[in-house]
């Protein structure tokens, strides 16, 4: 009886704390709309795609990724988002995840700029942007998993001059959809150059504590721009990959697009990788090479659609034709 009615208690307990903070949160975003200082967020990948080939007998539409959220500005120097992400956990997979993707405050202020709470990570984001065209596929090391895009943690940004910044951050290395306390942390710091606009350098390395064995990552990213056309290429490897003594990745992706009006652009890239590991030299199972070639239309600001052909090679070869649509708003 004594402890059915302690877990009564502390069931009871359980509920006053979580009333208190729906109530809380209801107050704070009540505030934050009764000033509107901010604008919703809403991005949806979705698309249809058809293999090619004896290899290739699987087609269908599907909704990728769905973002939507509130980005808002308390004032000046500081700032915030709030944004969930639906996505298909699994290629193949009928189910949907939702989670939390980015519930972030945002300090900046004189060169300094402090990211602090499930903020968006520095780790590739700069060759996503170069790349383009996230909604019809990951950049090279979300593909790789070689890292999270988000992550709970802290990132901190100094750009003394226009064309030099530094950044470090500390997470807890799993990412926004494994939240975890289990005594790892993954400490990054990258290097961004840019010694005239049209060209962008960037050196970025981190260390993620685990067991048995630390992984480490290195990543170096060069971008030019000039009026039509824009040129990405990208190094990665990681050591220790999954916290695996001599599990190694290590590759290339290149990327190029060249825009023919305000509404149409061409684009290609072509993604490497190898994978080693002495004991067991056929641990990585995932696609070796990977090329897309494509026309994008954009016929609203918002709206972008891309045909484009894939090619993947791992165990056999996958050839494939895709229709992608990105919506952003």
């Amino acid at each position: 009886m004594f402890f059915f009615c302690m877990e009564i208690h502390n069931n009871v307990i359980n509920m006053k704390r979580l009333l208190f903070s729906i109530a809380f949160y209801i107050i704070f975003i009540t505030k934050l709309l009764s000033n509107p200082t901010g604008d919703p967020v809403i991005t949806v990948f979705a698309g249809h795609h058809a293999g090619l080939g004896r290899y290739n007998e699987k087609s269908g539409f599907e909704l990728t990724r769905a973002y939507i959220g509130y980005q808002f500005e308390l004032s000046p120097a500081l700032s915030g988002k709030v944004i969930v992400d639906a996505a298909n956990p699994s290629s193949g997979s009928s189910s949907t995840s939702i989670v939390l993707k980015h519930a972030q405050l945002t300090w900046s202020d004189k060169g300094f700029t402090v990211n602090a709470g499930m903020i968006g990570l520095l780790q590739f984001s700069l060759q996503e942007k170069a790349w383009g065209y996230r909604y019809i596929e990951d950049s090279y090391q979300a593909i790789k998993g070689m890292g999270p895009s988000a992550d709970l943690g802290i990132t901190a940004q100094y750009q003394p001059t226009s064309w030099i910044a530094v950044d470090l951050s500390v997470t807890n290395g799993e990412g926004y959809k494994k939240v975890s306390n289990d005594n790892n942390y993954r400490y990054a710091t990258g290097l961004t150059l840019l010694p005239f606009p049209e060209l962008t350098l960037r050196a970025y390395a981190d260390v993620y504590s685990g067991e048995p064995d630390n992984q480490q990552t290195l990543s170096l990213f060069a971008h030019y721009k000039y009026s039509a056309f824009s040129l990405g290429a990208e190094y990665n490897a990681q050591i220790n990959h999954q916290f695996t003594k001599g599990n190694r990745i290590a590759g290339y992706s290149a990327y190029a697009t060249f825009s023919l009006s305000e509404r149409w652009n061409i684009f290609g890239r072509y993604d490497y990788a190898h994978a080693a590991n002495n004991d067991n030299p056929i641990w990585y199972s995932g696609l070796r090479d990977l090329l897309f070639a494509g026309v994008e239309y954009r016929p609203l600001k918002q709206l972008r659609i891309a045909p484009n052909y894939r090619y993947g090679y791992a165990a056999d070869p996958v050839h494939e034709i895709y229709v992608n649509v990105g919506f952003y708003w």
